[in-house]
């Protein structure tokens, strides 16, 4: 049984069928689609069609694996059981849980309902659909706040998100009448510099260019607790009538109520992918995908979420699987990094490209469009 059709889950079944077309393979996923994370950005800024970065799942999964549409509401380890909201307990043999990511807000007073986050392909259509209605509000009320936008985070969804903003800035401005010289965006950073745990070169070029379109960084500024259109930093307050929230995920909240050793609902995991238990584990069970956390066995630090890195546990986790099947043993999970491609805007991006002995390449403008274009390519290839 698979949990979740996000890159993890769907590379998972592919590779599954492809390894042992014989085997009763389920996918459970909440929604009838798939959607692509990294492009949730375009939808929000209206930049994008919903149907351009999702598909049916019914249409597209391999018509010999049972896809159940379904809530996961709790695993039972011992029994090996999945509760599912309207189906019930669903049995097992072997688990790849690749539940995928909620919103962080539940740690920031006031945030939930407050705040626009960019997770699911509903957040990123209700975040499109507030910036207009309160664009449309403009041209009644003259409010000031209305053309104010405050995004929290500085991680790459933030980044994304600001950039491809910055691009529609104009577009919207004609559409709903607003004067695109009074529209102001700004970032709070809990951090110095957005991506601070990157090269510095390549902060250096992502605050040049967001910078220079007229972002206003509020470096250093932790957001303690937010209010119906207000930020506070402490105890200032800023007023801002959109505030999206792109402080980053954590793991499914199935995850807590299951049982796992934890950190932020992501599990920690052997180095074959399979789940950290006393007894000696839950040998049948692996965690991959924003679920898990996998060390760096250079640094000691967890990566972070990526659909590179997903994809290359879904490839281990579907490997591991099959080979207890068939009577083997479990094999290392060893992450190849490929690097760092981060959109700025329609025409622009920032790279940072690894080589196989972690020598980096750093590349910027419009040449980097071509790499994400690619990159985009894979991943959708990678799961369909």
């Amino acid at each position: 049984m698979v949990l979740g059709a996000g890159y993890a889950g769907l590379h998972a079944v592919k590779q599954l069928v492809a390894q042992n077309p014989d085997a009763e393979i389920m996918l459970v996923n909440r929604d009838v689609y798939h959607y692509d994370t990294a492009r949730l950005h375009e939808v929000a800024v209206g930049r994008t069609d919903p149907s351009e970065i999702s598909f049916n799942l019914r249409e597209t999964v391999d018509p010999r694996v049972s896809l159940v549409i379904d809530e996961v509401m709790r695993i039972d380890h011992d029994i090996r059981a999945v509760e599912l909201r309207k189906n019930g307990l669903v049995f097992y043999d072997y688990l790849i849980n690749a539940l995928g990511g909620a919103s962080s807000t539940p740690d920031v007073p006031g945030a939930t309902g407050n705040v626009l986050p960019l997770i699911t392909l509903n957040d990123a259509m209700s975040a499109r659909s507030h910036v207009e209605r309160v664009l449309t509000d403009y041209r009644l009320s003259q409010n000031p706040y209305d053309l104010r936008i405050a995004v929290c985070g500085d991680g790459f969804s933030a980044v994304a998100f600001m950039a491809a903003l910055l691009d529609q800035i104009p577009g919207l401005a004609k559409q709903f009448g607003v004067p695109a010289d009074r529209m102001e965006v700004h970032c709070f950073a809990s951090n110095p510099k957005p991506l601070y745990r990157f090269d510095a070169k390549l902060t250096e070029w992502i605050m040049e260019d967001l910078g220079g379109s007229g972002v206003i960084f509020h470096p250093s500024s932790r957001v303690t607790k937010v209010e119906p259109g207000t930020v506070f930093v402490g105890d200032q307050a800023f007023r801002a009538n959109t505030i999206v929230w792109a402080t980053g995920i954590r793991g499914s909240e199935v995850v807590p109520v299951s049982g796992y050793a934890q950190k932020f609902n992501r599990v920690i995991v052997r180095d074959d992918l399979s789940v950290v238990e006393a007894d000696g584990g839950w040998p049948r069970e692996f965690v991959i995908g924003d679920v898990s956390a996998v060390p760096n066995p250079q640094t000691g630090r967890v990566y972070p979420a990526s659909a590179q890195l997903a994809i290359q546990q879904a490839d281990c986790a579907a490997s591991n699987v099959i080979s207890l099947l068939q009577g083997g043993r479990t094999y290392r999970f060893v992450f190849k990094p490929y690097g760092t491609i981060l959109p700025l805007g329609r025409h622009s991006g920032v790279a940072q490209l690894e080589d196989s002995k972690g020598n980096y390449t750093r590349l910027k403008g419009a040449k980097v469009r071509l790499l994400i274009n690619r990159m985009n390519k894979y991943f959708r290839e990678s799961i369909v």
